[in-house]
């Protein structure tokens, strides 16, 4: 991995959080919330052809992905926040033998919005995330920038039953399972994360 793709890295999450401690303050009905996930996203289908418009992510690839979220929680069911992102796709042999010269690296930013309908300690999730990623190399196809779709839903869970009826909550685990479309290849993101 180059030098400034960890700087980029490192930066964001150092960005994060400090805003966390800075801005975290008890609101009506508003709070700053810091967001950081993982997940694999299983390749289903190309709808593009190379060359057409752009690169695919053809041959079977697959993808993990990191994620680290800024935004603000409303009355502790709406999330909106600021994303950015980073995929590594590749042949599962590869990603499993972390072979990084072997895929392709694309970074993302996009607009994460999620919603929890009830509130108890496992409630539904529902999640969107559009933006867009950049896919990083030096083929003929490389160097494109696409936008980057998602849909989600799944669990969020509380840490314990006495955090979670404090007034002011937002601390949690979540997983979620969807469809994320990007560079032409359509995949299964899986993800679990945290809420701070």
């Amino acid at each position: 991995m180059k030098p400034v793709r960890i700087i980029f890295l490192l930066l964001a999450f150092a960005i994060s959080f400090v805003a966390n401690a800075q801005y975290r303050q008890d609101h009506a009905k508003v709070e700053y919330m810091f967001k950081a996930e993982a997940g694999y996203l299983p390749y289903i289908a190309n709808l593009g052809d190379e060359g057409g418009d752009g690169y695919i992510l053809n041959d079977m690839q697959h993808a993990v992905n990191v994620n680290v979220i800024n935004g603000i929680n409303i009355n502790q069911d709406f999330f909106l926040g600021l994303g950015l992102g980073y995929n590594f796709v590749a042949k599962p042999a590869d990603i499993g033998g972390l072979n990084i010269s072997a895929g392709s690296h694309c970074p993302m930013a996009f607009l994460n919005f999620d919603f929890r309908p009830l509130n108890e300690e496992w409630a539904p999730m529902f999640e969107t995330k559009l933006g867009a990623s950049y896919l990083m190399s030096d083929g003929p196809y490389g160097n494109t920038l696409k936008p980057y779709i998602e849909i989600a839903t799944g669990f969020n869970w509380f840490f314990s039953h006495e955090v979670r009826n404090m007034e002011r909550n937002y601390k949690s685990l979540y997983l979620t399972v969807g469809f994320a479309y990007t560079q032409q290849t359509c995949f299964i993101p899986i993800r679990l994360g945290i809420r701070l």
